[in-house]
């Protein structure tokens, strides 16, 4: 029986629950009641209290958040000796109910042993939402009003999520430099200052260690100093490649880059963009369309990779050739796992009117007799047992005397890829095992 255990588990169990589940297994028993009051570690979401049937509709958005701040006012509430250790709240930007929200944490705040803050902001999670210039603008307004009635909470957040807003040009540093003291992770999702607006993020002394941007519309971003970033991420931008200008910043370790990117968007050289940059891990996400890095001397590269260990290329088109990866094993003298994508999709995801040209990459070595000597790991998804796949994978044995494993996959399953028809499971290349499933072939090289 659940009952006869100790609090300290039933505690731990709860823990791992979802907003609603936790507030319907405390009328279980007055033992029970007890618990949700107990955490120390709280995620409270507001999408936990969605329509469990259908999809929520701008109508009932209030109704949602009424009964989300209603809960988190009892969960918040001080009891005995509990000290909140971790907090993280998601939800929609509703104006009647920030100021619940923001005295609230305040109040959990001054209470002290707060170790972690975090808000995830949601204004488009809708089904009938669709927002344009204007809505992103009142959001825009509505958060900045927000930050500035409750700059103790934002003083105190870890990490901080936003979406669908407009700002003016002072409202990005000035939110920096209220939560300049400890956040160290920032998510930007649609977000912009106006058409062509940049983005200037100058912050010597934020302890900012991760940036994420996706589907921004600023023209470009500039990190101008940013000394504590480790990682940057960058989901389909929409106005220059290459989308971020790299500043001062010296503690950068890893990117992660993906963009099916449109015919304005001239492809560019690695080594100009990331110029100044020592990085361990890189991935490169090119959505099934054109291959937006151009080749180019491994030399000039290798500052930059000198110090590489795992790269990854993803979602490269089916008819492009491969050939052309291999200046970047001559850039990286370090890496130790490379991975491959290939896409192998039908269904035209990521497909717009504006898509640059499927162009295949060309690219000859000018060093012959190349050879890699710390090169571990070759994993390939969307594997086919073509020629030119063959001949590729020989290339790379070739090159890398001490390649220990080679893994090859199936291409990754998709539902739409599926419903089309236009290509039949028994017509891939790929092994099927006895039961009729693809599975991964491991290569050990002795």
């Amino acid at each position: 029986m659940l009952s006869a255990l100790p609090d300290h588990v039933l505690v731990d169990i709860v823990h791992r629950l979802d907003l609603r589940t936790v507030m319907r297994v405390s009328t279980l028993s007055t033992r029970w009641k007890q618990l949700p009051y107990l955490l120390t570690n709280l995620y409270l979401r507001a999408d936990d209290f969605k329509p469990r049937t259908g999809t929520l509709v701008r109508s009932q958005l209030n109704n949602l958040m009424d009964l989300y701040t209603e809960t988190i006012n009892r969960l918040l509430a001080p009891t005995g000796e509990r000290a909140i250790k971790v907090l993280r709240l998601r939800f929609f930007l509703t104006d009647p109910h920030l100021e619940s929200i923001g005295s609230l944490v305040t109040s959990v705040l001054e209470r002290g042993n707060t170790k972690y803050l975090e808000f995830v902001v949601v204004v488009t999670e809708l089904h009938d939402v669709q927002c344009d210039e204007e809505d992103n603008l009142l959001f825009g307004q509505r958060f900045v009003k927000f930050v500035g009635s409750y700059p103790y909470a934002f003083r105190w957040l870890r990490s901080l999520s936003i979406q669908n807003m407009r700002f003016s040009e002072s409202d990005m540093p000035n939110l920096l430099n209220v939560c300049d003291q400890l956040l160290q992770r920032l998510c930007i999702e649609s977000c912009d200052s106006g058409r062509q607006s940049v983005l200037r993020i100058d912050a010597p002394r934020s302890r900012l260690m991760e940036l994420v941007f996706e589907f921004c519309g600023y023209a470009q971003i500039e990190l101008v100093r940013v000394p504590k970033l480790l990682h940057v991420v960058y989901d389909t931008w929409m106005g220059e490649s290459p989308p971020i200008v790299f500043g001062h910043v010296p503690s950068l370790r890893s990117i992660d880059f993906g963009c099916a990117i449109m015919h304005w968007q001239p492809p560019f050289m690695l080594s100009k963009w990331l110029s100044g940059t020592r990085l361990e891990t890189v991935s490169l996400d090119f959505h099934d369309w054109m291959i937006w890095i151009k080749p180019e001397d491994p030399k000039l590269l290798q500052p930059i990779f000198s110090n590489l260990i795992d790269l990854s290329l993803s979602n490269i088109f089916a008819e492009c050739g491969l050939e052309w990866t291999i200046y970047l094993l001559e850039a990286a003298p370090s890496l130790k796992n490379f991975f491959l994508t290939i896409s192998r999709h039908v269904c035209g995801r990521n497909g717009y009117v504006d898509n640059a040209e499927k162009v295949s990459v060309s690219w000859e070595s000018s060093s012959s007799g190349f050879k890699h000597c710390n090169l571990k790991l070759l994993d390939i998804v969307g594997f086919e047992m073509d020629c030119k796949m063959m001949k590729y994978i020989r290339l790379v044995m070739g090159c890398a005397t001490r390649l220990r494993m080679i893994c090859l996959h199936d291409k990754e399953p998709c539902d739409k890829c599926d419903a089309m028809h236009l290509e039949a499971p028994s017509g891939s290349s790929y092994p099927i095992d006895e039961d009729g499933l693809s599975s991964a072939i491991e290569i050990v090289i002795e």
